[in-house]
């Protein structure tokens, strides 16, 4: 056990790594002038398009930052249900909503502040950027529901506090 570097730790470290890289390319792209802006054609929707793409990856990295794994390191409050497999639905609800808030939270700073640096503020860019965090939350959702089976039936690879069939007394 002393070797194992726990899936939450896992999970956060790049969850985190990937926020960073995300956020810092959402505030350059958002805060340079429109003549500056690269012309991206694969993205459908043009600007809008854009917006969903960029808040997707963000919802994607920030649920991925704040997802606490069942039985992965922190201890449970007495009262707290201990699940003993990973279902979705019974503990990502927290992240679902830390998620949705603080891309929300994003979308309005950078539309507030835009006008400050020769851009447009148009709100339906923040329904936009709803839309993208909705969609990376689905897929990151999805992802762990399709992963999910396989570390099910592993629970040494996402528990820290699981023992292996060894007598550690001889």
């Amino acid at each position: 056990m002393s070797g194992r570097i726990p899936l939450q730790k896992i999970v956060r470290i790049t969850g985190i790594v990937l926020t960073i890289v995300v956020v810092g390319l959402i505030l350059a792209y958002s805060f340079m002038p429109k003549e500056a802006y690269p012309h991206i054609s694969w993205i459908p929707f043009a600007d809008k398009g854009d917006h969903m793409a960029a808040y997707a990856a963000f919802g994607f990295s920030f649920f991925l930052a704040t997802l606490q794994i069942p039985g992965s390191g922190k201890q449970q409050r007495a009262r707290s249900k201990v699940h003993s497999t990973l279902h979705i639905t019974s503990w990502s609800g927290r992240s679902i909503i830390y998620t949705l808030v603080t891309g929300l939270l994003l979308g309005g700073f950078v539309e507030f502040l835009q006008p400050r640096f020769g851009r447009t503020r148009e709100w339906l860019d923040l329904a936009a950027d709803f839309m993208g965090l909705v969609v990376g939350v689905a897929v990151v959702l999805l992802l762990l529901k399709l992963v999910g089976s396989y570390f099910t039936t592993r629970p040494w690879l996402y528990d820290p506090n699981w023992k292996d069939g060894v007598d550690e007394t001889r």
